[in-house]
């Protein structure tokens, strides 16, 4: 992670908690931070979930979600 992204919240810091009941209850939220959506859609990538539902959920475009599975979570978080 570069230095620009490290100083940035969004990039950095996550609730677990409301990480975990999103992907549990597959609810649509906003102002997830950019980390929190990534560990959202990772979750939900788990459960078999759709892209285009990961999306929705997480307010990102269905091609967001497929470059990040392409990338790999672990780069995109």
């Amino acid at each position: 992670m570069s230095t620009w992204h490290a100083v940035r919240p969004c990039w950095t810091e996550a609730d677990e908690f409301d990480v975990e009941i999103i992907v549990r209850e597959k609810r649509a939220t906003e102002g997830l931070t950019r980390l929190e959506r990534v560990l959202v859609a990772r979750g939900l990538t788990e459960r078999q979930v759709p892209g285009v539902e990961i999306a929705r959920i997480v307010g990102v475009s269905p091609r967001t979600v497929w470059r990040w599975r392409s990338e790999g979570f672990r780069q995109a978080a």
